[in-house]
């Protein structure tokens, strides 16, 4: 059934994984006669000797790190494993609010303690980059183990990491990054000044779905209890199909250099073609191979526009907000696909009204009253729209992006269930760890 719907679908893809299904250009050689295990001759990725360690070598000369390492669950499992390496119960952690979940965990599975350095919102309601003043800001107040960026954002918003990652250092504090949405910025992540970065290679470059690294860059990390923590956060089964595909996405790029100017033209005549646009806007971030398009100017929400470009244009793109849409591109996509998506937003624009947007982002970090790991035993499942004054169990959160709207050991209040209502009645899904929201979820009573 998965595997005939999975072949039925011919929708263009304005989503991750980064290959586009683009077999034109790539070939079509998987899986079956490459997935085999670890005989002889072929390695382990636990302790790599030889042609494993020979795809590693290949990572460290694309992102200019020190040491870099293959990952075959995602960035979740390098982000985990870097902070397990990185930090030690009852240290404090500096992150963003708009952290992924995998980043939460990462911290609330070695006991950390959880401290925000929160970006402000733009325009559009869309967080902004992180500021080194507010940085330093912070540093200077109490000591960190350990800062935690986001950078690029989900909406292709990147960071200063080297301005940064010198304050930080001046303060003893190590940097982490998640990179998850910038393995295409090979030139970002030159003479980089964080201490490990890691990246999703699915997500923006030609590999299969859970294919990512962890790059290395600084003496501070200890590599040998890096390996260790990759080993328990990784399975000890590794594919091969995997770990052929991030080889063969880095000997692509490598070899294909000029493919990354045509992608830049591609978006450079999109964005020049998308310029008669008078109710939606496109709003233009750092990294322009994340096509923003704003919907809060007109009578439409993201949601809405994401359904008509499924339902009438036969276009799926990655996220859909309340007031605006993420789509995202690489260079495995195609003129015909950047035309199709162009002719599409043309068309949708001539049949909307415009009205002023009413910026309603105003999300504010609620009161935390324990740590999340704190949170254990005597929870209850309660009506969420009864919850107010209770201490979250769970994790609740839009996926995408999995960024955390209330976290376990918050007190919930009505400014969160307004949130949240805000969401549904805009089409926007929310998940919690249990599965049982948007109507229950797990609470304490304070």
């Amino acid at each position: 059934m998965l595997f005939k719907k999975l072949k039925s679908n011919n929708k263009i893809p304005f989503h991750m994984p980064g290959h586009k299904r683009n077999t034109h250009m790539l070939g079509n050689e998987f899986p079956y006669n490459i997935d085999i295990t670890e005989i002889d001759g072929f390695d382990n990725l636990h302790n790599p000797t030889g042609v494993l360690k020979e795809v590693n070598k290949k990572l460290t000369d694309l992102y200019h790190s020190k040491q870099s390492f293959m990952l075959v669950n995602g960035s979740t499992g390098g982000i985990l494993s870097a902070i397990s390496t990185l930090v030690c119960e009852g240290d404090n952690v500096l992150i963003p609010r708009n952290c992924h979940k995998s980043v939460y965990n990462g911290i609330e599975l070695v006991k950390g303690k959880i401290h925000y350095i929160s970006p402000a919102f733009d325009e559009y309601g869309i967080f902004k980059k992180i500021d080194p003043l507010e940085v330093e800001k912070v540093l200077r107040s109490k000591h960190f183990k350990l800062l935690i960026l986001t950078s690029p954002t989900y909406e292709g918003v990147i960071s200063d990491i080297n301005e940064i990652s010198d304050i930080a250092h001046k303060y003893n504090t190590l940097v982490l990054v998640d990179g998850a949405h910038g393995a295409h910025l090979f030139d970002y992540y030159k003479d980089c000044k964080a201490d490990v970065v890691v990246v999703s290679l699915h997500k923006t470059l030609p590999a299969l779905t859970q294919c990512a690294a962890i790059n290395v860059y600084s003496d501070s990390v200890d590599v040998r209890l890096l390996q260790n923590r990759l080993s328990v956060f990784q399975t000890s089964s590794p594919s091969y199909v995997l770990m052929s595909s991030i080889e063969s996405c880095i000997d692509f790029v490598n070899y294909n250099t000029n493919l990354f100017a045509e992608y830049q033209n591609r978006l450079n005549q999109f964005y020049l073609k998308c310029n008669s646009l008078s109710n939606l806007k496109l709003i233009k971030y750092d990294d322009l191979g994340k096509i923003v398009v704003f919907t809060g100017n007109c009578d439409i929400t993201g949601s809405k526009l994401s359904s008509i470009l499924r339902d009438e244009f036969n276009i799926e793109v990655e996220m859909a907000c309340t007031d605006y849409i993420v789509a995202m591109t690489s260079i495995c996509d195609t003129d015909d696909n950047f035309n199709a998506l162009a002719n599409a937003l043309l068309s949708i624009d001539k049949r909307l009204s415009y009205r002023k947007f009413n910026n309603t982002n105003t999300f504010i970090i609620p009161k935390k009253y324990c740590e999340p790991f704190e949170v254990d035993g005597d929870s209850e499942l309660a009506d969420f729209s009864n919850a107010v004054n209770n201490i979250s169990c769970e994790y609740v959160f839009a996926y995408p992006p999995g960024i955390p709207i209330l976290v376990p050991g918050e007190v919930i209040n009505e400014s969160i269930i307004d949130l949240v209502n805000y969401y549904l009645s805009n089409q926007v899904d929310i998940y919690s760890d249990y599965g049982n929201m948007p109507d229950k979820i797990f609470i304490k009573k304070v």
